[in-house]
């Protein structure tokens, strides 16, 4: 299997304090901007490979996504099937028809005219998910999942994850600040309930190896700290299980080390990464990522806060007192306060100001929320 190895490599300077000069390593300084891919090849399922672009370790731009690829999937049995162009770099077909123990291939070619090719790999079907579960602890909640397969093929597993989360604004609003003025708000105007969605990030891998059978025993998924806003109300994760093999699953656990366990001179230090994507028409250029083919397997579980013990959201809500006067309103909530309820004159009915606060307590969406209610909550 010809895979593009790449040299990922960490200069630990030594020397006197009146002695530090600014150094740029070769890896830092270099302008080559490397072709990323990752993904999965489902079958069954939706697939979305995403492409883009690497940067310098030292440059402040964000992430570029490679636009306007032509990217097909390859099978030994001599099927080709597109991929669609969904923008932001993602290539997607909604349900691919990939037959288990058939050796797959994903082809790029880029606007450019430069062609990449993975290595054949096989497709392994996916085992069920046998449960999603939780563990409450004093530092936060930890979600774990289960699996098996019973005929010993799989071993070598991969998981990620979407989550959404309920969340409440602090007051319930009936005001709202428009065009100058506050007026009552309509039921379709309502932020006192939003949902928050994420998604995984995180490089999740799992082996049963080095064990008698093919178990999966409380594989760690998330965890979300103590008081975190995620469980305040309700909390749901999906997560999808795919089957990988054993160079899919060394290249991912390399790379999560030399992502996330490097610290100090006595963590684990970077190690050679080896990919199974490489350029066809410049075989010297390196390409980053590893393409798998397998069906996936999911499931949801939810989180209630009433499940929980002492697991409060701390919020820091004061309320402020705006005079219902022009320019007490223009100053107040042009200045970031928000309106929630009406103060009434003691002997009439008339408004003489309104109860307020910050938009964050007022206003769910202010906090990232969307009112739309997901149609699985």
């Amino acid at each position: 299997m010809n895979r593009i190895k790449i040299s990922v490599c960490i200069i630990l300077l030594l020397g006197f304090i009146s002695c530090r000069e600014s150094y740029e390593p070769d890896v830092i300084s270099s302008n080559l901007r490397y072709l990323v891919v990752e993904g999965t090849m489902v079958s069954g399922g939706a697939t979305n490979i995403i492409i883009s672009r690497s940067f310098k370790l030292d440059d402040t731009a964000r992430l570029e996504y490679e636009p306007n690829a032509i990217v097909t999937v390859e099978g030994e049995d001599n099927s080709v099937q597109p991929l669609s162009f969904l923008g932001n770099g993602t290539y997607h077909s909604p349900a691919l028809t990939l037959n288990y123990g058939t050796a797959y291939r994903l082809r790029i070619k880029t606007s450019n005219g430069k062609e990449y090719l993975s290595d054949p790999v096989i497709a392994k079907e996916t085992p069920p998910i046998d449960s999603v579960g939780w563990h409450q602890t004093a530092e936060g909640l930890r979600i774990y999942v289960n699996t098996h397969d019973p005929s010993e093929g799989t071993r070598y597993y991969r998981w990620d994850y979407d989550e959404t989360w309920e969340i409440r604004s602090y007051y319930y609003s009936f005001f709202i600040y428009s065009n100058g003025i506050v007026r009552e708000r309509t039921p379709a105007e309502d932020v006192s309930t939003c949902w928050k969605h994420a998604r995984n990030t995180k490089i999740i891998v799992g082996s049963s190896a080095r064990l008698q059978s093919d178990v999966i025993f409380e594989a760690p998924i998330q965890y979300i700290p103590d008081d975190d806003e995620k469980v305040s109300q309700r909390y749901s994760i999906l997560v999808r299980q795919y089957a990988i093999d054993k160079s899919a699953f060394e290249f991912y656990e390399l790379m999560k080390r030399n992502t996330e366990n490097v610290g100090t001179v006595f963590d684990p230090q970077p190690s050679e990464i080896w990919g199974n994507i490489r350029c066809i028409s410049d075989p010297s250029e390196t390409v980053i990522g590893y393409v798998s083919a397998s069906s996936v397997t999911e499931k949801r579980i939810f989180v209630n806060n009433t499940e929980l013990a002492d697991w409060n959201y701390p919020q820091n809500c004061p309320s402020t007192d705006v005079a219902n006067h022009p320019d007490s309103i223009q100053a107040a909530f042009e200045s970031g306060l928000s309106p929630y309820d009406a103060i009434y004159s003691p002997v009439s009915t008339a408004i003489i100001g309104y109860a307020s606060s910050s938009k964050r307590c007022v206003e769910c969406t202010s906090r990232g929320g969307s009112t739309l209610r997901p149609l699985f909550w």
